[in-house]
């Protein structure tokens, strides 16, 4: 888990994690964890440095294209951070994020395509709805190996059973103001965030720079990548004309 914070907040969480293990050890006996701080990526990068630099460092300058590329994901870190705070509060069980979490797989998605902003970035629009999803459910279950194409198959079969009910849940979650105030939020800091990634020149797709935040804020929602895989299955027969339907309903 990556935090983007203060001192003030980072010293904090050292304590409660210090209380979290000590709770935990009566439970599942001793609990070791590591962690390493570090300042956010625009204060200890800049373009054209030439000192080594930590392969975690290396590592997401790839993933979100560069120092700028990075420093602009970061800051999309910290609303997803607050969301998944406010999320597992609100629904302590992790079967109770899985309607939220395709509601907000979706909004990436369509924050991307239908964005305010989206027509600025050619990149954004050229995609179809159905090849997104094609392409999500691939990177969330490619750590199958050989076995992924089979898992997928199953996969789909089995969601596609639960459609229906998971769309009321889906409905019902969403009719709830507060759910409401952070999808909005979440939609437009998509927006804002790919248009800033081209105005920058990042050397990533949109597609690819969407995914990752998804796949960021699902993981500060406790989900894994297997459970994104459904959920986005879910996502994928979403829509906004479905979702006022079934909300009249309510």
């Amino acid at each position: 888990m990556k935090v983007l914070a203060s001192q003030e907040t980072l010293d904090r969480l050292k304590s409660l994690l210090v209380a979290l293990q000590e709770q935990a050890s009566g439970v599942i006996g001793h609990l070791s964890v590591t962690h390493s701080f570090g300042d956010p990526a625009c204060d200890r990068l800049s373009p054209g440095g030439a000192d080594p630099q930590d392969p975690r460092v290396e590592a997401d300058l790839a993933k979100y294209g560069g120092v700028e590329g990075l420093a602009l994901a970061e800051e999309v870190f910290e609303l997803s951070s607050d969301l998944g705070t406010w999320a597992t509060a609100r629904f302590p069980k992790v079967q109770n994020r899985w309607a939220l979490g395709s509601l907000l797989l979706f909004d990436s998605a369509r924050s991307m395509m239908k964005g305010p902003r989206a027509s600025s970035w050619p990149d954004r629009r050229r995609l179809s709805w159905d090849y997104y999803w094609d392409s999500h459910l691939r990177s969330c279950t490619a750590g199958f190996g050989p076995r992924a194409a089979s898992v997928r198959q199953a996969m789909t079969v089995q969601v596609g059973a639960k459609v229906m009910p998971t769309h009321r849940l889906m409905a019902a979650t969403a009719a709830e103001s507060a759910v409401e105030n952070w999808r909005r939020r979440w939609f437009r800091t998509m927006d804002t965030y790919l248009y800033r990634a081209d105005k920058a020149r990042v050397s990533r797709s949109a597609q690819h720079l969407t995914v990752y935040q998804a796949h960021m804020l699902l993981n500060r929602l406790g989900l894994s990548l297997r459970e994104e895989a459904a959920m986005g299955l879910y996502a994928r027969t979403w829509s906004t004309e479905r979702e006022a339907m079934l909300l009249d309903k309510h």
